[in-house]
């Protein structure tokens, strides 16, 4: 029983270090969250910044087309002119122009100032996508490093997936199952030590008489509690009860 214990015990390091190696890998660097978030920032930005672009570049070429009318109808009304003869019509004719070129300039001033604003909206989406490319840059370096830290820890798990195996094939059948069972459980912890009358899987205190019987280690015991595996903690990490004298 003795040997299955101590099989157990280091069974249970094991897989607390595979536990332990799993989430670290669950666990993405902040590094590389912030630049996957900067990164999608700037992508929304440089996207919204792009309609607003298509929006103002759609509303200036109808400008331009409804420019290139107006033109057209001011140069075939002053042809007109040559043709009258009335002084009434032909004033008439005149404020008519005059109103024609009124609203030629100001499709000309809105021209001009929707070329402003598409200048300025594309000199800022310029500058983000420039921002974008060092990001993504950053982006990528930690992707290299994070993929790379995974790689190590995944090989890692493998040698400790192996040494596991090989104890776990030294464990008697039935007290090996019950562990992964309780294991699965309990946050990944089957077996705990008792010391002082109190579980270290719960920390909860066992009854006396089974604090008794557990320091026979002559058989296997649960702790009434948590239901995990049980040992007397002395008898197996004897190492940890030496201290250093006093001087």
């Amino acid at each position: 029983m003795q040997e299955d214990i101590v099989r157990l015990i280091e069974l249970q390091k094991i897989d607390l270090e595979i536990l332990r190696l799993e989430k670290s890998v669950a666990e993405v660097p902040q590094a590389l969250k912030k630049a996957k978030k900067e990164r999608d920032l700037l992508k929304e930005k440089i996207n919204v910044l792009e309609k607003a672009i298509e929006e103002k570049e759609k509303q200036k070429n109808l400008f331009e087309e409804e420019l290139k009318e107006e033109q057209k109808r001011l140069k075939q009304t002053q042809a007109r002119l040559t043709q009258i003869r009335g002084s009434r019509d032909y004033q008439i004719l005149l404020r008519e122009i005059d109103e024609m070129k009124k609203t030629i300039r100001i499709k000309e001033d809105e021209i001009l100032k929707l070329m402003e604003e598409i200048e300025n909206l594309s000199k800022e989406r310029d500058n983000l996508k420039n921002q974008l490319e060092k990001v993504q840059a950053v982006l990528e370096e930690e992707t290299k490093k994070f993929e790379k830290f995974c790689e190590e820890i995944n090989a890692e798990k493998e040698s400790l997936l192996k040494k596991r195996k090989e104890i776990a094939e030294k464990i008697s059948g039935g007290i090996l199952r019950k562990y992964e069972l309780i294991r699965q459980k309990k946050g990944g912890v089957g077996i705990a030590a008792v010391e002082n009358g109190v579980c270290e899987g719960c920390f909860m205190s066992v009854p006396p008489q089974l604090y008794n019987e557990l320091q026979k280690d002559n058989r296997f015991y649960e702790c009434p509690h948590c239901k995990r595996i049980i040992y007397f903690k002395r008898i197996y990490h004897k190492e940890e009860e030496a201290l250093p004298e006093e001087s």
